[in-house]
């Protein structure tokens, strides 16, 4: 093994909503989306980020002097502490100095070994809940050699293995992936190609066609993120359905994901603006209705995944 480094935002343990039984979620850090939507902003870039927790923030200026690059400054007339983001590295060093940890760092280089040893904690679980180990993100195509050794590792102790991805990635990077794999869960944000870009910055012809490929050879579950005023209308989730409905035996399920607004907060430690502030969470009706609209073309549907 040649054990590249990944780039990993967080492992988080015991995860039901990421595959079957009890799991192990490794959150790849960086994304070829930019969806408006997006809960987990701080995994899109691949660079480490500074968070800026502002609710902790006494404002005491150690971390001024501890930044190199001049990229915390005070705004005297709004009593703040800012980061220009044009300007930080990612370094850290303004974390070390702060007393009330309202700085961290998003992002960690492991080796495919120390990640498996994170994850090989966990063992027991997975035998007795039938669990395993989900790679997301982020997006873990974009670090497909690091992942592919990662998941071999983990195909070697016979783990159960699943992979959340967009799918926006060249076929011969997640069909090296595919081989390491028992499930695969990919997103369909639209069925039409300029809303799709409009919402998330790419098309979708390339997501589209992996989704058939793969579904020729390992299982696989659809998931929709309902968004609001882009994808809920019933002639997309029909669109929808029916896509899936030629997916052939391996289509396991389609999950109807409702939108949330649980990430705003990491929006404002990331110093950016979030767009679509105004947007409010689907109804449990209009969920009910697309549900039965995927039922009713005789696929499996579940909310909430």
């Amino acid at each position: 093994m040649n054990n590249p480094q990944g780039f990993i935002h967080a492992i988080e343990r015991f995860s039901i909503h990421d595959g079957p039984g009890i799991r192990t979620l490794v959150i790849m850090k960086g994304c070829p989306l930019s969806c408006r939507w997006c809960s987990s902003p701080h995994t899109q870039s691949p660079k480490p980020e500074i968070l800026h927790i502002k609710t902790r923030c006494q404002g005491c200026g150690r971390c001024l002097a501890a930044c190199k690059n001049g990229a915390i400054s005070t705004d005297v007339v709004k009593a703040l502490v800012k980061t220009d983001r044009s300007r930080c590295i990612g370094c850290g060093h303004c974390i070390l100095t702060c007393p009330n940890r309202a700085r961290e760092i998003s992002g960690r280089y492991y080796t495919t070994e120390e990640l498996f040893r994170e994850v090989k904690k966990d063992a027991a679980i997975y035998r007795r809940s039938g669990g395993g180990i989900t790679v997301g993100g982020g997006e873990p195509t974009m670090q497909a050699e690091f992942v592919l050794e990662f998941l071999s590792l983990c195909r070697s102790y016979l783990f159960h293995t699943a992979m959340e991805t967009s799918a926006h990635t060249p076929w011969e990077k997640l069909s090296s992936l595919l081989s390491c794999l028992d499930l695969v869960c990919i997103d369909v944000k639209h069925m039409r190609k300029n809303r799709h870009r409009e919402w998330t910055g790419v098309s979708n012809n390339l997501i589209l066609q992996n989704i058939k490929r793969a579904a020729k050879i390992i299982p696989l579950i659809l998931r929709v993120p309902i968004i609001p005023g882009f994808n809920d209308t019933e002639e997309n989730i029909s669109e929808t359905a029916c896509f899936a409905r030629n997916l052939g035996s391996n289509l396991l399920r389609l999950e109807l994901l409702p939108y949330h607004r649980y990430g705003i907060h990491k929006y404002e430690e990331l110093d950016r603006a979030y767009t679509i502030e105004s947007l409010k969470p689907p109804s449990d009706e209009h969920l009910t209705t697309l549900r039965d609209i995927v039922r009713s073309a005789g696929i499996d549907c579940e909310l909430g995944g």
